[in-house]
Formats: C-alpha cells, structure tokens, sequence
C-alpha cells in the first residue's frame, strides 16, 4: 500500500513581489527606479503592490511599465510579461484612467449627469430671465434732460427742453402730456416767464413708478420785449 505524505508546495510570487523583492536586492529605491524606468512612481508602487487595476487604461501602457520595469531590474522581459498578462487577465480587469484617477464611469451614468446639468442651465437662465423682468417693471423709468441745463440764463421768452426716457411712458412737463416717440425721445418748447422759471418733467410707468426731474431756468427778455407769463408747453 503507498502511502502520500502531504507537502506544503511553494508559494507562488506575484510580479509585483518579483518587482519588489529584486528592486531591494539592487538596493534601489522607488524613486531612483522611476528615473531610470522614465515610469511615474505611483505605477511602480501600484505595479509592486499588485493593485493592477490602478495602471493606465491602456493594455499597450502597462505591458510597456512592466517591460521597462524588468529590464532595468535585468529580469527576462518575455517571461515577466507572460506572467503579468497571466495573473492580470487584462481583458476583464477595471482600469483607472492614468491622469484623473477615478474609475471609469458607465455610459449612462455620464447621460444622466449631462441632462442634470442641462437642467441646471435652463433653469439658471429662466430665473435670470424672470428676475430681470421683475426689475424692470419694479425700477423707475430712465430720464434724462439735454437741454436745458440747470439754472439755464437766456434772454428769450421760450425755451426748448430735449430728453430721452424709456418706450410707452407716459411724460409731462409741468403737469401737461406731452408726446414722446418709439425711442422715448422727445422735444417741445415752452413759453417761460420773466425771471426764474421752474420746469418739472416727470416720467411715469403703466405700473405707477415715476421719475422727475427740476430745471430752473432764468428768462431775462430786454424792454421791449413783453412778458406772456409762464405758459404751459404745445
């Protein structure tokens, strides 16, 4: 009868451990081995670690670190890489992009983000667009004089007053209407006084919001001509 014994069988060395254990025996550290190997050091510790699925996407990229890694550690490079495509199966193994270092994320995942995203931009320029109109409704309306300006002298019993303001206002000037065109601009001459005239523009929305503005103007006719009074504008 034959007796078995049993007989514990070596273990068998990962290529990261061959890495490792021959990198120590030339007493060469990571950092050295990177400069000879042109391999950052993150990839050799990943490599010596045997955490493969840290090495860049592409096949080609870490077949060439594990050559260039055993040549410099003047290891049989065939024999290496047969070994490394072995353990690695490299057809199913999840990589890590080499430059930003997170996993690969699934086409839907990316689908789902973008339409977020889309989402948060419409959204973003809707509000803008209510906000923007909210101000526009709730702010005074724009009104500038040209001529004349403030504590305007002229010798003549009349004055042109020229501004601009904005489209569909209602203006007047010294409480009487007066016509503005499709640009908000307008123009109308009044009759002044003698002596200091004050004139008051006011711009009124649809929704109640005014803006006025004063002008003192000071009419100092000669003698012969004659005083009308103050007149309200054509």
């Amino acid at each position: 009868m034959t007796i078995f014994c049993s007989k514990k069988l070596p273990k068998i060395k990962s290529v990261g451990d061959v890495f490792k254990e021959v990198r120590k025996k030339n007493n060469l550290t990571l950092f050295q081995a990177s400069h000879l190997s042109h391999i950052p050091k993150k990839h050799l510790i990943s490599l010596e670690k045997n955490q493969f699925q840290k090495l860049p996407s592409a096949k080609a990229h870490c077949i060439a670190y594990v050559r260039r890694y055993a040549k410099i550690l003047k290891l049989d490079e065939k024999i290496i890489t047969d070994e490394f495509i072995r353990q690695t199966d490299l057809n199913n193994y999840q990589p890590i992009h080499p430059h930003s270092g997170l996993k690969i994320r699934p086409l839907n995942s990316i689908i789902l983000w973008t339409k977020r995203l889309a989402i948060g931009a419409l959204s973003i320029v809707f509000f803008s667009y209510i906000g923007w109109q909210i101000n526009g409704i709730m702010r005074p309306p724009t009104l500038i004089i040209f001529t004349p300006n403030e504590g305007y002298v002229t010798k003549q019993l009349s004055a042109t007053i020229q501004g601009q303001t904005d489209a569909e206002i209602s203006l007047t000037i010294n409480g009487q209407k007066i016509r503005v065109n499709d640009k908000g601009q307008f123009e109308v001459e009044i009759s002044l006084s003698k002596g200091v005239n004050t004139i008051t523009i006011s711009a009124t929305k649809k929704h109640g919001k005014t803006s006025t503005l004063t002008r003192h103007v000071v009419a100092t006719p000669t003698n012969n001509q004659v005083s009308y009074g103050s007149q309200q504008p054509n």
